[in-house]
This record gives structure tokens, sequence and C-alpha cells, in this order.
């Protein structure tokens, strides 16, 4: 079932509750070139087959043709600060080495000893050489052999033949990709517009203030598709429907050389269409700011808005002046990044935040060998106040299946809950999957509020093609 882009409905508001697009033209310090920016892929993927969230033989292929060939994210560059710092980034039954290999220098290596396979890093740790634990072979940061007792067993190898097997491994912004595929093309291919789009919010200015990994019991495609439509807000986040106007989003996909960049922008300090008639502007842009002050700005004096102006732009202002006062840095992004929740997703895995409000950073990652389960990592991407040294990187809380992120990882204070009401759905989802009717056991996509996940299985269909 396709729908001709002409015969999308793109976004549903009114006049007073307008679009995202007719608030972002009349943003009160213009647009920039990412508001500007509109996606050129039409996706008509409208039905998806529900087999290929559980089935271990779909399974080994996304992960032979999909995640071992992809740019993947990694970690950040302040989780490893120091020479010889290093950890594992585990994807499915694969293991890699990312290693701090010098003072601005990067490797990553397949997480396995030469002699029999021993993994060689297990977990965060530091020190001057990559050492097995098993039976002491000993390789420098940079992947070079050191050392193998009883070298003289061995003759077959030598320091021109003994190095660590590396992977491919780009940066941008403070974060590591990896990929393993040494002919993919370069990770700026990948990355499409989300450099320009990110160069005023600096992400390479930024660092990991607090990080969660939860085990969900679900596919690692339906939990990413619980985040990239603003569609479930209404019956999942209830009491976001005043400020967010979910109805009112924005989704484009830009094509990439490697495959797409999808963004969904959804409006905040403005009602959803859901919300009934005592919704108000003013109301929804006092209930933006006091979420703000709750768990980003504890210490910020709520803002004295104008109900006769603009009520965007005064909050707006109201942001950019808190954030200058906690961090001591300028800013002078749009209202549309100090409010809005605009997620980019880059195909297939990884999510960043175009957003002051939510600066976050997602990840996606496949069990070691469970269709029916996967990782949701997420990190709390923030700037330090200027001047002040770069504060570490929090380390990450393992959140297990039937645990509560709002209990285990009090940092995201509100945000937490938020998490919790997603993760309730999605073993449900997983299991309702297989109790759909055999006669049609797929989806029944939206044209538009659901066009990333159609993307995103054209291009997963793509690449287990080839």
């Amino acid at each position: 079932m396709a729908t001709a882009p002409r015969d999308k409905l793109r976004g549903y508001g009114n006049a007073e509750r307008p679009l995202l697009g007719e608030l972002w033209e009349r943003d009160s310090m213009g647009l920039s070139p990412a508001m500007a920016a509109r996606g050129d892929m039409e996706p008509s993927h409208r039905e998806v087959d529900y087999a290929r969230y559980y089935d271990p033989e779909f399974f080994k292929q996304e992960l032979a043709k999909i995640f071992a060939k992809q740019w993947l994210f990694a970690c950040r560059e302040e989780d490893i600060p120091q020479i010889g710092d290093r950890v594992p980034f585990n994807v499915g039954p694969h293991s890699y080495i990312i290693i701090r290999s010098g003072e601005d220098a990067f490797k990553a290596f397949h997480n396995s000893c030469l002699h029999r396979g021993t993994l060689l890093c297990s977990k965060k740790e530091s020190a001057e050489t990559i050492r097995c634990p098993y039976h002491a072979w000993e390789w420098n940061a940079d992947g070079r052999l050191k050392k193998i007792p009883s070298h003289w067993d061995f003759p077959e190898i030598t320091r021109n033949n003994g190095s660590l097997p590396e992977i491919r491994l780009e940066r941008w912004g403070g974060f590591i990709f990896v990929n393993a595929d040494k002919d993919a093309a370069p990770l700026i291919e990948a990355l499409g517009p989300m450099p320009e789009h990110f160069k005023a919010f600096a992400p390479e200015r930024r660092y990991t203030k607090a990080r969660f990994r939860k085990l969900v019991a679900a596919n690692w495609k339906a939990t990413q598709e619980a985040f990239q439509e603003s569609y479930h807000l209404y019956a999942t986040h209830p009491e976001g429907v005043p400020f967010n106007g979910d109805s009112q989003s924005q989704y484009d996909i830009f094509k990439t050389a490697l495959g797409a960049v999808g963004r969904e922008a959804v409006p905040s300090a403005v009602p959803s269409m859901h919300a009934d008639s005592s919704a108000t502007a003013l109301a929804a842009g006092m209930a933006f700011a006091q979420v703000q002050q709750m768990w980003h700005y504890p210490q910020a004096t709520l803002p004295q808005v104008n109900p006769a102006g603009d009520v965007r732009a005064q909050l707006g202002q109201w942001a950019r002046d808190t954030y200058e006062q906690t961090y001591g840095r300028a800013n002078n992004q749009p209202d549309a990044v100090m409010l809005d929740s605009s997620l980019y997703f880059l195909y297939p895995q990884f999510t960043l935040w175009l957003s002051e409000a939510v600066p976050f950073v997602y990840q996606f990652l496949p069990h070691e060998t469970d269709p029916n389960y996967c990782y949701f990592d997420v990190r709390l991407l923030m700037p330090w106040r200027e001047g002040e040294p770069l504060p570490p990187a929090a380390e990450m809380i393992e959140i297990g299946e039937h645990d509560s992120i709002a209990a285990m990882a009090p940092a995201f204070g509100f945000l937490g809950m938020i998490f919790d009401q997603d993760m309730s759905n999605l073993p449900l989802v997983q299991r309702g999957l297989k109790a759909a009717d055999p006669a049609a056991p797929h989806s029944r996509l939206g044209a538009y509020q659901e066009g990333m996940i159609q993307a995103w299985h054209e291009l997963i269909d793509r690449d287990l093609a080839r």
C-alpha cells in the first residue's frame, strides 16, 4: 500500500496550534540552515512483515549485512580521556575495543586475543598496554605486538605480523564511530546534513553528564521505532499533550550515500491538537518552562510572559538567558533549538537531539543472541561552564529488564518517568507481533507520521539484498 507524496497530509494543526514549519518561519532568531532544510526521501513501505522483528535468520542477516557494514556510534571521546583508556563496544555477538592510543588518537580492534580468542577488554579500564588475562600476550595501545611469553614456541608470529586486527574508526562532534567494513565509504558520507545542522550546537563542546543502558524485551527496530514518531504522545505521555504539538510535528528524511538521516521535529510550548480548549499558548509555554526548571535549571526563576506577545519568542529568550547564566557561554541559537525536540536518526541505530531542552543521545543495539531483546543506551549530553575543566563522563548505569529508569537513573529527573512510559509499551509490542492474525501479519503504518519507520525498513531491505 503506497501513498503518493502529493497526497500526504503533512501534519495537522490550525491557526492557534500551528504546524512546526509555521512556527519556525516566525522564529525570533530567524531560520537556521537546519530549520530551512527539507528531506528528499519519500518512502512508501507502509506494510512491514512482523517476522522480521523476531525471526532468528532475519536477525542473523541484519548482523552480517547491516551492523558489520554501517557506521556505528561506539563511544564519546570523553569516555576514554587518557592514553590507554579503553572500552568494549558490543554489537550482537561481535565485540570491539575502542582505545585512546595517543593524545588525540584513537584505535578500534577486534576484541579477541590472537592466541586462543580470549576477550581482551570486558569492561571500561585503563593500562599502558592491552594484555590478555589468560596467557599474558601483550600489545601496545596502538595495537603493535609487544610481548608473547615463551615467544620461542611461536616463531611464526613476529612484530611485523602480530598486531591486533583493526577496524575503521572515524570521529565527529566528540563522537567515535566504527565500521567493520574496510571498504565502507567515509563517515562524512553517512552523516549527510548533520555536521552543518549541528554546527552551532557544537556537540564536541559537551560531555556525558548522565548515562544508562536498559535491557529491553523487544527487538532493536521496535525499540527505535518507539522514538521515530510522536504519534504515541497522546496515549503514552498524556501529561505532555497540553504543551507538545505531536500532531503538528514535521518529519524529514535526507538521503545519504550510505543510507539516510531522518529528522523528527516536535514543537514544544504549543498545545497539541489533541489537547482540549483550556490548553492555551500561554499555559503551554508556562508548562514547558516549569518542566525545564524542574529537571534542567532548578535555580532559575520562571519567566514573566506577556500573553499579548509572542509566547515562544519570550520563552526562547528566557531559555537563552538561563543557559548563559548557568554555563557562562553566549547562546544565539533559535527558539526552535531552545524549545523544540528535533531528533536526528542516523541509519541504522544512532540518534542525536538538536535541542537544548532535551539534549539526548540514543543508540539501539541488538542483543548478543536473541532478536526479542535489545539494549537502549541513553546519554544526557550537556555543556559545562565556560573556563572550567571538562567534567568526567558519567559511568553507565545498567538497568535490567524489569527495573525502572526513573528509580535507577535519578539524574534524568522527570524524564526518567517518560522513558519508563515508553519502555512499558515495548514488551507488549514484541509479544503482540507474534500474536497477529497469520493471514495478515504486518503493520499498517501512517503515510506521514511513521514515514521514518518506512524509510528504515526500505534501507534494511536494500542492505539485506546485497
